[in-house]
């Protein structure tokens, strides 16, 4: 019994760190390679962002209504780049991401939640 629980557990833990390790891999090629301007960072913070955080976290399991796994793996996301650029927070970059937050949030809710009513009909 103590294994399946600590097997559920590890694959719940699994499939929500992959959600910001993911978008950590892909944040540092992106902003060394293509840089940041208003178009880009449309693009990465309201395309890509989503995209990962809904895609990957049913990728290990196979189950594609993983809510719970891709929102709290956005706010630790969020919530390491806050960290790392507070110091930044009055800039207009600063404030798409914050706004990119917010919306992924719901977007990203509204996305996982009609996966899964669509999977229990």
């Amino acid at each position: 019994m103590i294994y399946l629980v600590m097997g559920q557990l590890k694959e719940k833990l699994k499939r929500t760190l992959i959600v910001p390790i993911a978008l950590a891999v892909v944040l540092a090629p992106f902003s060394i390679f293509v840089g940041w301007n208003l178009f880009t960072m449309i693009l990465f913070w309201f395309f890509i962002v989503p995209a990962i955080a809904i895609l990957l976290p049913s990728w290990p399991s196979n189950n594609k209504s993983q809510m719970f796994d891709s929102l709290v793996g956005l706010i630790v996301f969020y919530a390491i780049m806050v960290f790392m650029i507070y110091d930044h927070f009055m800039t207009d970059y600063f404030q798409i991401m914050i706004l990119s937050f917010l919306t992924n949030l719901v977007f990203v809710y509204l996305i996982s939640w009609t996966r899964k009513k669509i999977q229990t009909h």
